[in-house]
């Protein structure tokens, strides 16, 4: 049985970035990685350019009565030439006329006026106040965003910005989703006396959308093994393959000889970790890669978090950080086996100088409500059997944290 640590390391030694691109349509852009530098075909901003409502003037004309020459709004490119004792009355975003040299904002002034009147200018000002320069964000041919860069909604701002519709990504992965048991019954159903309603299935789907990725349902499948071998080589043509249940000890957990089988190499069976002990990730000849979670629904998805997501970030490309944390811990804890390394969820707060951590109400793996009350995971290292209330333990955040490179 490995840790943690090696388990992540094997995933990182076996999963490259895809050399795969395809051009998108930026709208589809979100939660994928930029596959080409992405390069300024215009200066940002284009032109001088107002930061506020007020006059554009000369800045050595200093306070007084000026005559307004011209109305700028945005969207309108000036045509007179500012002289020393006119202003022209201009909007957020609109071109500086030639000649002026900073904006007096509206308050600093007796109020708008129509053109050919005085404008009461009762502010200082001097060269450059108000104003963005051209090109101060970016110039023609500058690298606007580089190869690999995750795109969250700030970069569709700037790839709109520079003309990147169609976008230039590496393509994301494939995903399918099997969840097994004979007790599995599809969501909407009315479970008989034995059954349980699929909630594997769903959550992975969700936790793969929360991506920016769509996971194809395999559906649940029982523990016949043709059936589940069927269904298995259904999921084969994608790149990941995600399989809850089946991967532990008992008679009927088909899946590790079955993905032999079919010709998944398995690199590893079994982690130090709690909840999640069976965990199962293998390869194909072919490149492709499938993860075995354990049935219950709060292992299924602690094990996403740490390791099927970012196994899907490195074969993208995209940064990835758990976002760990130290934590005070709000109240004691206690087990009787530790040998494992163990994530209890928890709910994080800031407290204005540290993280707090409070341990929800949790009854084992099977408590999957649990998680609706918990932002993250406190972690226990094995062999620490008490965490005193106001310890220090290290903890992690769920959910879609990455970080922007530098």
């Amino acid at each position: 049985m490995i840790t943690v640590e090696q388990a992540l390391e094997i995933i990182v030694n076996s999963v490259q970035r895809t050399s795969r691109r395809e051009e998108i349509p930026l709208a589809q852009a979100p939660g994928a990685v930029l596959g080409r530098d992405a390069l300024a075909d215009t200066d940002s901003p284009p032109f001088h350019r107002a930061t506020m409502d007020g006059y554009a003037v000369i800045h050595t004309d200093g306070p007084g009565d000026y005559e307004v020459v011209e109305d700028i709004p945005a969207g309108y490119f000036p045509r007179t030439r500012l002289v020393p004792g006119k202003v022209s009355k201009i909007m957020t975003g609109a071109p500086l006329p030639e000649g002026a040299d900073a904006v007096v904002p509206v308050e600093q002034t007796g109020g708008f006026v129509d053109l050919g009147q005085l404008a009461m200018i009762k502010g200082e000002s001097r060269p450059g106040k108000n104003i963005a320069p051209r090109g101060e964000d970016m110039k023609v041919g500058d690298v606007a965003l580089p190869a690999g860069t995750l795109i969250r909604p700030a970069e569709v701002a700037v790839l709109a910005s520079v003309g990147c519709d169609p976008c230039h990504v590496y393509s994301r992965p494939t995903l399918a989703a099997l969840a097994t048991g004979d007790e599995l019954i599809p969501p909407d159903q009315k479970p008989a006396p034995g059954q349980i309603r699929n909630s594997n299935g769903p959550s992975i789907i969700a936790l793969a959308a929360e991506m920016g990725l769509a996971c194809r349902s395999l559906g649940p499948a029982g523990d016949n093994p043709a059936a589940l071998e069927e269904n298995i080589r259904r999921g084969m043509d994608n790149d990941f393959l995600i399989i809850s249940g089946g991967v532990s000890a008992g008679d009927r957990d088909l899946v590790p000889d079955i993905l032999k089988k079919v010709g998944y190499k398995t690199l590893f069976h079994k982690v130090s970790v709690k909840p999640g002990k069976p965990t199962l990730f293998g390869m194909s000849a072919s490149g492709r890669f499938v993860f075995g979670l354990p049935g219950n629904p709060v292992s299924s998805m602690v094990i996403f978090e740490l390791f099927v997501r970012p196994a899907l970030c490195r074969f993208m490309g995209a940064p990835y950080d758990a976002m760990e944390v130290a934590a005070r811990m709000t109240s004691g804890f206690h087990r009787i086996n530790a040998e494992r390394e163990e994530y209890l969820p928890a709910r994080l707060e800031w407290n204005g100088d540290r993280f707090s951590a409070g341990l929800v109400e949790y009854h084992g793996s099977g408590h999957f409500r649990a998680l609706t009350r918990a932002n993250g995971l406190v972690i226990i290292p094995a062999g620490v059997k008490k965490t005193p209330e106001g310890s220090q333990v290290r903890a992690r955040f769920l959910g879609n944290i990455i970080m922007p490179a530098p």
